[in-house]
């Protein structure tokens, strides 16, 4: 059991012992902490599946009923929206495959540049390298990358990801595309190894919004942390992600989900530009709807490794 599994079974045990013990898993999810909304990025479909048949009779709903139910302070504590973030091609095909038949509705936010531009985005640059690059030494745009010590790699990646959580992009993206480049040119690195996954398309976007269960919200332009961006900026960021995805799906754009989605991340002036473009906005705070307000909707962060139980646990103490 990998450590993050383990911590939330022990916090889920004290939360449980309380609560009338391991039946409560089997019946509503908290229902007086109001609904939820799950936060997932990539996995494998049968995975997916499993996790949301396990949540029944908790009832999935789409993001737009779920917000304005919280808005108009309805119940919505056995409701639930699945939303996924990045719009990484291959999950996109993959959970709307299994999704569809099951009538599940999912949100998926879209970092519209991901989907003009071919290339990846840069958290994907990063993952790569941390992944592939070996112990080597060598210098890329002007900076020395030494790799040559123990650790050495996950400790950049790890420097950088602080680095990508509040900063503008030209302090990391533009660094980690140099690094990539050279590792790639002087044959340390296959290319395909440092490749990011190609986004879903724009056609197959306005293809799948037809079929009114799934929907297509704004996770930026560039996919950076809205705090390290200048106030002009933010707002051309927010309005022209949702002019595009409206565009390409013919319906509204209502719904945001903040780049990272921490406090850092967020910064104090974000939520007030978000709200005034946008119905609702996610963030990567753990926790159900409550008395949230709309600007910063928590949700439960759901992974690949979780299996059924833990999901259920994890719904349950947030």
């Amino acid at each position: 059991m990998s450590g993050l599994a383990s911590k939330a079974r022990a916090l889920a045990a004290r939360a449980l012992s309380a609560s009338g013990g391991y039946h409560a898993l089997r019946g509503p999810l908290g229902r007086a902490r109001g609904g939820f909304v799950l936060a997932y990025h990539n996995l494998p479909a049968s995975r997916f599946v499993e996790q949301i048949a396990a949540l029944a009779p908790s009832r999935a709903v789409s993001l737009d009923e779920l917000v304005e139910r919280h808005a108009q302070g309805q119940p919505t504590g056995d409701l639930f929206a699945i939303t996924f973030d990045d719009g990484v091609g291959a999950t996109v095909r993959e959970i709307t495959a299994v999704a569809g038949p099951q009538q599940w509705p999912v949100s998926f936010y879209l970092p519209t540049r991901y989907l003009d531009a071919p290339g990846g985005m840069p958290f994907q640059w990063l993952r790569a390298i941390e992944r592939h690059a070996p112990a080597v030494k060598l210098e890329a745009a002007g900076t020395v990358f030494d790799f040559t010590a123990p650790g050495a790699v996950r400790a950049f990646a790890k420097r950088m990801t602080t680095v990508m959580y509040t900063r503008p992009w030209d302090e990391y993206g533009a660094p980690l595309r140099a690094l990539a480049a050279v590792l790639v040119e002087r044959g340390i690195v296959k290319p395909e190894l440092l490749t990011s996954p190609a986004a879903i398309t724009w056609p197959e976007v306005t293809e799948l919004a037809r079929n009114g269960i799934f929907g297509f919200e704004s996770h930026g332009v560039s996919h950076t942390a809205l705090a390290a961006l200048p106030p002009s900026v933010l707002d051309e960021e927010l309005a022209a992600s949702q002019q595009a995805i409206a565009a390409h799906t013919g319906r509204p754009c209502r719904h945001f989900c903040y780049p990272y989605g921490g406090a850092a991340s967020i910064g104090d002036v974000a939520p007030a530009a978000v709200a005034r473009h946008y119905r609702s906005a996610t963030t990567m705070a753990r926790g159900r709807l409550g008395r949230h307000a709309l600007a910063l909707l928590p949700r439960v962060p759901v992974y690949p490794h979780d299996d059924a139980d833990l999901v259920r646990l994890k719904v349950l103490t947030a």
